[in-house]
């Protein structure tokens, strides 16, 4: 007589990574909860762009200020910043994440747009100029995972920048020299759930991500390690963004304005 289990298989392997964040939807701000520290960096931002809606003479029409959210996920930047009198577009290539983006906009009756797109696209169906600030955080421009196609990012971005825009990249600090060696990332976690990660080395330099969400009840959502990334280290940041146009490269440890350091967690980029 065969003995067969009906119990719940304890790991279960997803296959790519955009599943992954599908599967996860319903824990990802709990674990990827806004920095509070970005909405006043972007802020600042304006000022010195000179759109700030407060510094306008009298009698002249209020600034607008366009930004663009790439991978902006769940939306919770984009909403908080159209409720400071950005006007904002947020893009991401995941359609549940979208929806959810969306669907807080009509709640908390934000004016901003979301639409289904990956960076790679941006340029197709966006106007030429359009933008004062694009921001591409949260280290999703290394996802992109190949050379020149992460060249051709610093390329559209900048095609997509009006005169005197900023483009603010937020990506791991990558050393030259870490390439062949794992790379455990600060766990996330919160009451129901907790997320580790690693980068593990691949073939021509790149990274494999490797990830685990563990539920309370024991159950494990494993990504499939099929994910790659390229370590985008601050020479190639610095680099490729002179190749695309760009003339000014800002660079910081993070979105309180602390002085850039190689050993430490973020690099976070300011190209003008």
């Amino acid at each position: 007589m065969g003995h067969s289990s009906h119990q719940q298989d304890p790991v279960v392997v997803i296959e790519s990574l955009q599943e992954f964040y599908s599967d996860i939807l319903e824990y990802y701000d709990e674990l990827f909860p806004l920095d509070p520290s970005i909405p006043g960096f972007i802020l600042a931002l304006r000022q010195q762009i000179g759109l700030d809606p407060q510094q306008k003479p009298a009698d002249t029409p209020v600034p607008f200020c366009r930004l663009l959210g790439i991978g902006c996920a769940t939306g919770t930047l984009e909403n908080r910043l159209a409720g400071m009198q950005f006007d904002v577009t947020g893009i991401d290539r995941n359609p549940q994440m979208i929806e959810t983006a969306k669907r807080r906009m009509k709640r908390g009756f934000s004016t901003a747009r979301f639409f289904e797109m990956s960076a790679l696209e941006m340029r197709r169906f966006l106007k030429e100029g359009s933008f004062n600030i694009i921001t591409c955080l949260d280290n999703m421009l290394p996802y992109i995972a190949d050379e020149t196609l992460i060249k051709k990012f610093f390329y559209d971005a900048k095609n997509l920048l009006a005169d005197g825009g900023r483009l603010v990249i937020q990506v791991f600090t990558f050393d030259e020299n870490d390439s062949a060696r794992a790379l455990q990332l600060p766990e996330r976690s919160s009451l129901r759930v907790t997320l580790t990660r690693m980068h593990l080395p691949a073939e021509e330099g790149k990274k494999t991500l490797a990830a685990e969400l563990q539920l309370g009840n024991g159950r494990i959502l494993q990504l499939a390690r099929t994910t790659q990334l390229y370590p985008l280290t601050r020479s190639d940041i610095e680099n490729w963004s002179r190749e695309a146009g760009f003339t000014s490269c800002e660079l910081y440890g993070n979105f309180d304005g602390a002085p850039w350091n190689r050993d430490g967690e973020y690099t976070v980029a300011v190209l003008g």
